[in-house]
């Protein structure tokens, strides 16, 4: 990296306002880049839970009733074949790190001393967490995951594909509830919506869904219909952006949500499992042998899972 650029000073570029006074250091780094990451904050909020070691992570999985049973008369012959309706899901840890590095001159210069503005290594180690849950983000909603990213919405909320190390397409059971929108404006996309809804609240565990997610356009085009009648949560939950209700669920909106698709979770059905020797953590700096300056990393360790997938829903909308 090279030395930092210095203004040019002297006649032409320096006046005597400049020179008798200097600027107004407001305290602070105005954030520009980042935006708020609504799907993380939710399963950070909701659907964590953090769990320690462990090679993997495995439910126990309940996959078919029992057919040994029904009515019977006095000395009928009851049924008694054995029943084998379990098995196991599988679910890899998936590992993130962002470095922070910082050169000795600067940190003597900037991080110490009455001309240091702000705590150059905390900014680092800010700038670093911040890039961290922004990669996240994108993952949680990435369409074709890489070998070591986290599995994402698109490919766990659907009614086939190989999720857990359990087939979706050959298991029925392994098949989340997924409905094709129409358009909101003909009032369709609000019926296939409901029906949705219904669809994942009728099934176990009991209860609705506990947020929508969608992209921002998605919102947009459910508000518009209902202008007059729409209502506001009160709180934020830790989530960031205004929640909209529909059918007294909360609706959210990321900026990397998929495009057209309102995804219906529940925490009892999708588990963002968090290591908890590895949440943000940081390693501490090294410094190399050859270099004035030291390195660190932030460290995580999560894996996005489901142990009920047929309680998770999608609805691809068409928002025109």
């Amino acid at each position: 990296m090279a030395a930092p650029t210095l203004l040019n000073y002297g006649p032409g570029n320096i006046d005597e306002t400049l020179t008798l006074a200097m600027s107004n250091m407001i305290p602070g780094i105005k954030e520009n880049i980042f935006n708020d990451n609504t799907a993380l904050g939710w399963l950070y909020s909701t659907a964590k839970d953090r769990k320690r070691g462990g090679a993997s992570l495995s439910h126990g999985i309940h996959y078919a009733k029992s057919t040994s049973g029904g009515s019977y008369s006095r000395y009928g012959q009851m049924d008694v074949t054995p029943q084998d309706n379990l098995t196991r899901d599988q679910w890899p840890w998936k590992q993130y790190y962002y470095t922070v590095s910082i050169d000795g001159f600067t940190e003597r210069i900037a991080g110490k001393g009455e001309w240091a503005i702000e705590d150059a290594l905390q900014e680092k180690r800010d700038e670093a967490e911040n890039s961290l849950k922004d990669t996240l983000e994108i993952d949680i909603f990435k369409a074709s995951p890489g070998t070591d990213d986290l599995r994402s919405l698109p490919n766990i909320v659907l009614a086939s594909g190989t999720e857990g190390q359990i087939n979706g397409t050959t298991n029925g059971w392994w098949q989340s509830a997924v409905v094709t929108g129409g358009s909101w404006a003909s009032g369709v996309g609000r019926t296939q919506l409901t029906n949705l809804c219904n669809t994942v609240s009728k099934r176990l565990p009991v209860g609705p869904a506990e947020v929508l997610i969608s992209d921002q356009t998605s919102v947009e085009a459910y508000e518009g219909t209902v202008v007059s009648q729409y209502r506001y949560t009160t709180n934020k939950a830790d989530l960031g952006l205004t929640k909209l209700l529909f059918k007294e669920i909360p609706w959210i909106w990321s900026v990397q949500a998929t495009s057209g698709v309102i995804y219906a979770l529940h925490s009892n059905a999708l588990k963002f499992y968090v290591n908890s020797d590895t949440d943000f953590m940081f390693t501490g700096f090294t410094k190399p042998a050859n270099q004035d300056a030291k390195v660190g990393q932030i460290l995580f360790a999560a894996a996005l899972t489901t142990c009920v997938r047929r309680k998770l829903g999608r609805s691809n909308s068409n928002v025109a």
